[in-house]
Protein backbone atom coordinates (compact mmCIF):
# COMPACT_ATOMS: atom_id res chain seq x y z
CA UNK A 1 0.00 0.00 0.00
CA UNK A 2 1.16 3.59 -0.98
CA UNK A 3 1.72 6.35 0.84
CA UNK A 4 -1.34 7.92 -0.72
CA UNK A 5 -3.40 4.85 -0.21
CA UNK A 6 -2.57 4.08 3.53
CA UNK A 7 -5.62 2.95 5.58
CA UNK A 8 -6.82 5.61 7.11
CA UNK A 9 -9.54 4.65 10.40
CA UNK A 10 -12.09 7.25 11.83
CA UNK A 11 -13.06 7.14 15.61
CA UNK A 12 -15.80 8.83 16.63
CA UNK A 13 -16.27 8.42 20.73
CA UNK A 14 -19.72 9.35 21.45
CA UNK A 15 -21.07 9.20 25.35
CA UNK A 16 -24.17 7.76 26.57
CA UNK A 17 -27.15 9.77 25.82
CA UNK A 18 -28.75 9.58 29.98
CA UNK A 19 -26.93 12.79 30.65
CA UNK A 20 -26.51 13.77 27.03
CA UNK A 21 -25.37 18.10 26.63
CA UNK A 22 -26.96 19.06 30.20
CA UNK A 23 -26.01 22.06 29.77
CA UNK A 24 -28.96 22.82 26.87
CA UNK A 25 -31.76 21.51 29.26
CA UNK A 26 -33.07 25.66 29.13
CA UNK A 27 -33.69 24.93 25.81
CA UNK A 28 -34.10 21.03 24.99
CA UNK A 29 -36.24 18.84 27.33
CA UNK A 30 -34.85 15.32 27.84
CA UNK A 31 -35.68 13.47 24.75
CA UNK A 32 -34.98 16.27 22.11
CA UNK A 33 -31.19 16.35 23.57
CA UNK A 34 -30.83 13.07 22.84
CA UNK A 35 -32.27 13.19 19.09
CA UNK A 36 -30.28 16.03 18.87
CA UNK A 37 -27.11 14.39 20.11
CA UNK A 38 -28.03 11.29 17.18
CA UNK A 39 -28.62 14.12 14.47
CA UNK A 40 -25.37 15.66 14.99
CA UNK A 41 -23.64 11.98 15.15
CA UNK A 42 -25.25 11.90 11.81
CA UNK A 43 -23.90 14.65 10.77
CA UNK A 44 -20.06 13.93 11.07
CA UNK A 45 -20.64 10.12 10.09
CA UNK A 46 -22.27 11.47 6.53
CA UNK A 47 -19.25 13.65 5.86
CA UNK A 48 -16.42 10.95 6.75
CA UNK A 49 -18.27 8.71 4.50
CA UNK A 50 -18.36 11.12 2.03
CA UNK A 51 -14.28 12.01 2.21
CA UNK A 52 -11.93 10.12 -0.53
CA UNK A 53 -9.42 9.09 1.16
CA UNK A 54 -9.53 5.13 1.84
CA UNK A 55 -10.78 4.56 5.44
CA UNK A 56 -12.61 2.47 8.19
CA UNK A 57 -15.06 4.62 10.91
CA UNK A 58 -15.62 3.16 14.37
CA UNK A 59 -18.34 4.40 16.70
CA UNK A 60 -17.01 3.85 20.52
CA UNK A 61 -19.88 4.07 22.76
CA UNK A 62 -21.46 2.21 25.82
CA UNK A 63 -24.71 3.11 24.40
CA UNK A 64 -25.84 0.17 22.66
CA UNK A 65 -27.84 2.68 20.04
CA UNK A 66 -25.01 3.59 18.58
CA UNK A 67 -24.86 0.74 16.58
CA UNK A 68 -27.99 1.02 14.81
CA UNK A 69 -26.30 4.67 13.55
CA UNK A 70 -22.93 3.44 12.96
CA UNK A 71 -24.41 0.74 10.82
CA UNK A 72 -26.24 2.95 8.43
CA UNK A 73 -23.61 4.70 7.42
CA UNK A 74 -21.55 1.28 6.88
CA UNK A 75 -19.19 1.91 10.40
CA UNK A 76 -17.71 -0.22 12.87
CA UNK A 77 -19.58 -0.27 16.49
CA UNK A 78 -16.67 -0.84 19.69
CA UNK A 79 -18.62 -1.22 22.77
CA UNK A 80 -16.78 0.91 25.68
CA UNK A 81 -15.20 -0.93 27.87
CA UNK A 82 -12.84 1.54 30.12
CA UNK A 83 -14.31 5.01 31.28
CA UNK A 84 -12.85 8.21 30.71
CA UNK A 85 -11.76 9.50 26.80
CA UNK A 86 -8.08 9.06 26.88
CA UNK A 87 -8.93 5.46 27.42
CA UNK A 88 -11.56 4.75 25.44
CA UNK A 89 -9.89 6.59 22.22
CA UNK A 90 -6.54 4.43 23.68
CA UNK A 91 -8.72 0.63 23.17
CA UNK A 92 -9.89 2.02 19.88
CA UNK A 93 -6.73 2.67 18.28
CA UNK A 94 -5.65 -0.77 19.23
CA UNK A 95 -8.30 -2.29 17.80
CA UNK A 96 -7.97 -0.15 14.57
CA UNK A 97 -4.03 -1.16 14.95
CA UNK A 98 -5.35 -5.02 14.71
CA UNK A 99 -6.89 -4.38 11.58
CA UNK A 100 -4.12 -2.66 9.71
CA UNK A 101 -4.84 1.18 10.34
CA UNK A 102 -1.87 3.06 9.22
CA UNK A 103 -3.36 6.05 10.57
CA UNK A 104 -6.21 7.04 13.07
CA UNK A 105 -8.16 10.46 12.57
CA UNK A 106 -10.04 10.99 15.79
CA UNK A 107 -13.18 12.77 15.68
CA UNK A 108 -16.26 13.86 18.58
CA UNK A 109 -19.93 13.61 17.79
CA UNK A 110 -20.70 17.22 18.43
CA UNK A 111 -19.34 18.85 15.32
CA UNK A 112 -21.93 18.88 12.51
CA UNK A 113 -20.40 21.82 10.29
CA UNK A 114 -17.12 19.49 9.64
CA UNK A 115 -17.08 19.22 6.14
CA UNK A 116 -15.09 16.24 3.93
CA UNK A 117 -12.80 19.13 2.27
CA UNK A 118 -11.67 19.82 6.29
CA UNK A 119 -10.65 16.08 7.15
CA UNK A 120 -9.37 16.10 2.95
CA UNK A 121 -7.22 19.16 4.23
CA UNK A 122 -5.74 17.15 7.35
CA UNK A 123 -5.01 13.95 5.47
CA UNK A 124 -2.88 16.13 3.12
CA UNK A 125 -1.60 17.61 5.92
CA UNK A 126 -0.55 14.44 7.73
CA UNK A 127 1.13 13.15 4.95
CA UNK A 128 4.26 14.63 6.26
CA UNK A 129 3.23 14.80 9.83
CA UNK A 130 2.79 12.50 12.40
CA UNK A 131 0.26 14.65 14.57
CA UNK A 132 -2.53 16.88 13.35
CA UNK A 133 -4.34 18.77 15.45
CA UNK A 134 -7.11 20.81 15.02
CA UNK A 135 -8.60 23.44 17.97
CA UNK A 136 -12.10 24.49 19.49
CA UNK A 137 -13.29 27.42 19.26
CA UNK A 138 -11.86 28.85 22.14
CA UNK A 139 -8.21 27.49 21.38
CA UNK A 140 -7.93 25.00 24.69
CA UNK A 141 -9.94 21.95 23.55
CA UNK A 142 -8.84 19.13 20.58
CA UNK A 143 -11.68 18.66 17.98
CA UNK A 144 -9.73 16.50 15.27
CA UNK A 145 -6.29 14.20 15.86
CA UNK A 146 -5.33 12.63 13.23
CA UNK A 147 -1.66 10.79 14.22
CA UNK A 148 0.40 8.51 12.02
CA UNK A 149 1.54 6.06 13.20
CA UNK A 150 -2.08 5.35 15.11
CA UNK A 151 0.03 4.83 18.48
CA UNK A 152 2.69 7.55 17.88
CA UNK A 153 1.27 9.65 20.64
CA UNK A 154 -0.78 9.65 23.85
CA UNK A 155 -3.96 11.18 23.89
CA UNK A 156 -4.27 14.62 26.34
CA UNK A 157 -8.39 14.69 25.99
CA UNK A 158 -9.33 17.11 28.98
CA UNK A 159 -8.43 20.99 29.91
CA UNK A 160 -6.42 22.60 27.35
CA UNK A 161 -5.79 19.33 25.20
CA UNK A 162 -5.15 21.19 22.15
CA UNK A 163 -1.45 22.94 24.17
CA UNK A 164 -1.12 19.19 25.83
CA UNK A 165 -1.13 17.47 22.41
CA UNK A 166 1.61 19.68 21.10
CA UNK A 167 3.59 19.91 24.23
CA UNK A 168 4.05 16.16 23.51
CA UNK A 169 4.47 16.05 19.96
CA UNK A 170 7.58 18.77 20.50
CA UNK A 171 8.48 16.22 23.47
CA UNK A 172 8.61 13.40 21.53
CA UNK A 173 10.25 15.11 18.40
CA UNK A 174 8.07 14.14 16.06
CA UNK A 175 6.44 16.86 13.10
CA UNK A 176 3.07 18.21 13.82
CA UNK A 177 0.85 20.50 12.01
CA UNK A 178 -2.12 22.57 13.41
CA UNK A 179 -5.51 23.05 11.33
CA UNK A 180 -7.55 25.34 12.02
CA UNK A 181 -11.41 25.20 10.50
CA UNK A 182 -14.10 27.34 12.09
CA UNK A 183 -16.66 24.20 10.70
CA UNK A 184 -14.59 21.76 12.86
CA UNK A 185 -13.83 24.27 15.54
CA UNK A 186 -17.71 24.49 16.40
CA UNK A 187 -18.73 21.88 19.42
CA UNK A 188 -22.48 22.44 20.13
CA UNK A 189 -22.26 22.17 24.10
CA UNK A 190 -23.97 25.85 25.43
CA UNK A 191 -27.03 27.42 24.75
CA UNK A 192 -24.49 30.14 23.56
CA UNK A 193 -22.96 27.51 20.93
CA UNK A 194 -26.47 26.07 19.89
CA UNK A 195 -27.48 29.89 19.52
CA UNK A 196 -24.35 30.82 16.71
CA UNK A 197 -25.04 27.11 15.21
CA UNK A 198 -28.75 28.28 14.50
CA UNK A 199 -27.35 31.89 13.30
CA UNK A 200 -25.53 30.19 10.21
CA UNK A 201 -28.79 28.28 9.33
CA UNK A 202 -26.90 25.26 8.20
CA UNK A 203 -29.76 24.12 6.61
CA UNK A 204 -28.15 20.93 5.19
CA UNK A 205 -27.62 19.63 8.77
CA UNK A 206 -29.57 17.22 10.11
CA UNK A 207 -28.78 18.92 13.42
CA UNK A 208 -30.59 22.09 12.08
CA UNK A 209 -33.27 19.93 10.68
CA UNK A 210 -34.07 18.88 13.94
CA UNK A 211 -33.73 22.45 15.52
CA UNK A 212 -36.18 23.75 13.46
CA UNK A 213 -38.49 21.00 13.37
CA UNK A 214 -38.87 21.16 16.99
CA UNK A 215 -39.45 24.88 16.92
CA UNK A 216 -36.50 25.60 19.00
CA UNK A 217 -35.67 28.49 16.72
CA UNK A 218 -38.45 30.09 17.45
CA UNK A 219 -38.19 29.51 21.04
CA UNK A 220 -34.49 30.70 20.95
CA UNK A 221 -35.81 33.84 19.39
CA UNK A 222 -37.91 34.56 22.08
CA UNK A 223 -35.59 34.06 25.02
CA UNK A 224 -33.40 36.41 23.46
CA UNK A 225 -36.06 39.39 22.85
CA UNK A 226 -36.92 38.58 26.64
Amino acid sequence: MTKDHMAVFVIIPVKGLDDAKSRLSSLLADDERKQFCLKMLEDVLRTVKSTKQPHETVVVSKDPMMSKIAKNFDAAYLKERKRGLNKTVSEAIDWCVERGAASVLVLPADIPLVEPTDLNRMFILGEKASMVVSPSKDGKGTNALLLTPPNVSPTFYGPHSFQRHIKEASKLKIRFRRYRSPRIALDIDTVEDLTYFISLKAKDTSAYKLLEKIGVTTKLEKILMG
